[in-house]
């Protein structure tokens, strides 16, 4: 019709802490792609390589940056002597959230959510919280973290999550499921795509950062029993990641004599992870839940399945929810049903196939980006402040 005006483009500010990377932001940038503009914001220390990062971001000072050498030395000391808290929050956050319809911040303990709320409070910005946390009043022994809590529940709009698990979380807590919405992170189909041909010989593939909690030991235990079991099985244990277990973990393979089967890559830009997906011939995310952490959801787990990889995992989390009846679960910690499951797949090339095909189709069903993107849009124009 005449005379009405174009709709302005949703401007969204999204906050992820320093923890900003390429795979949390490809459902983002996809969804610019559909007329939402999206900038968000981050600060030192960096997480992940920011260099990787497309969607528009601005890296914010933090406190700490701002003050002189000589005072950050004393804080240093203080810190060391007295235990007194340094403060690396970015500095002047909530005046660079003024101009946006909604703000979308992460996890209510976090002080970007109580930067958010605090932009709300002045401007009455409506905001979105993201919740990867799967456990019930998880971090509230602190009171800061408590308050701040309380306050997301009270003051937010919604609350954005990816798996049924964080809802249940959410729930639990006290927050009515009415202001709760999710959707699927999602993968670009396009990118990781199956390979052409088999591994020869067979890869089995872990990627994750090397802390005890991802499980990479009991990988290697059931990839040790795989090979007493099945001597004529020639396979390569593959690793992909760094961290402080790294050396332990190539320590244990020496001594469990894998020898030639086992190698481990130290972290590689996320460029290259089609590839090194594709060349593998089964994806292992060993997960083992502590009293502070579950998987909360395994974003390789969908890299995989989309390349074509068969996938096993350990009923952590939010696992069994993303890979259903698609993957082979075990019970965290459980080596040697996650050694038969190995075999199980590079001994059968039937089985191999059919995991393989489930992977493909249950990607193509809930996690494709593009789809999901449209959702994630559809749950902002909710909120669209007025």
């Amino acid at each position: 019709m005449h005379g009405l005006k174009p709709e302005t483009p949703l401007r969204i500010a999204l906050l992820m802490g320093n923890r900003l990377n390429k795979w949390h932001t490809r459902l983002y940038l996809e969804a610019r792609t559909l007329g939402v503009d999206i900038r968000a914001f981050t600060y030192r220390p960096f997480r992940y390589p920011l260099d990787e990062v497309d969607l528009p971001h601005e890296v914010v000072p933090t406190e700490a940056e701002l003050r002189g050498l000589p005072r950050r030395i004393l804080e240093g000391v203080e810190n060391r002597l007295f235990g007194a808290e340094i403060s690396e929050r970015p500095s002047g956050l909530v005046e660079r959230l003024e101009a946006f319809d909604l703000i979308h911040s992460w996890e209510l303990f976090t002080s970007d959510t109580e930067d958010a709320l605090e932009a709300r409070a002045r401007w009455g910005t409506p905001v979105l919280v993201t919740v990867w946390d799967n456990i019930p009043f998880h971090r509230e022994e602190d009171p800061i973290f408590a308050a701040r809590k309380a306050r997301a529940r009270e003051e937010a709009a919604g609350f954005l999550v990816y798996t049924r698990e964080s809802a249940r979380t959410l729930i639990a807590e006290g927050i009515e499921e009415t202001r709760i919405h999710q959707v699927f992170p999602g993968i670009d189909l396009e990118t990781f795509k199956p390979a052409l041909s088999t591994p020869n010989p067979p890869c089995i593939l872990g990627i994750g950062r090397m802390v005890e909690e991802k499980g990479f030991e009991d990988l290697l235990q059931a990839a040790a029993l795989l090979a007493r079991q099945q001597p004529q099985l020639d396979f390569t244990l593959r690793l992909v990641g760094e961290g402080p277990l790294g050396p332990t973990l190539d320590h244990l393979a020496r001594v469990a004599g894998l020898g030639e089967r086992y190698e481990r890559i130290a972290s590689v830009p996320h460029r290259d992870l089609p590839e090194i997906h594709r060349a593998a011939s089964i994806l292992a995310l060993p997960s083992r839940p502590t009293s502070d952490w579950k998987e909360q959801f395994g974003m390789v787990l969908l890299e995989a399945m989309a390349s074509g990889v068969p996938v096993v995992a350990s009923r952590s989390g939010g696992i069994p929810e993303i890979v259903g009846d698609a993957g082979l679960l075990f019970d965290p910690g459980d080596f040697a049903g996650l050694a038969d499951f190995l075999g199980g797949l590079l001994l059968s090339q039937a089985r191999w196939q059919k995991f393989r095909q489930a992977g493909l189709e249950r990607c193509r069903a809930r996690f494709d980006v593009r789809t999901n993107a449209k959702e994630l849009v559809t749950i902002y124009k909710k909120f669209r402040s007025t």
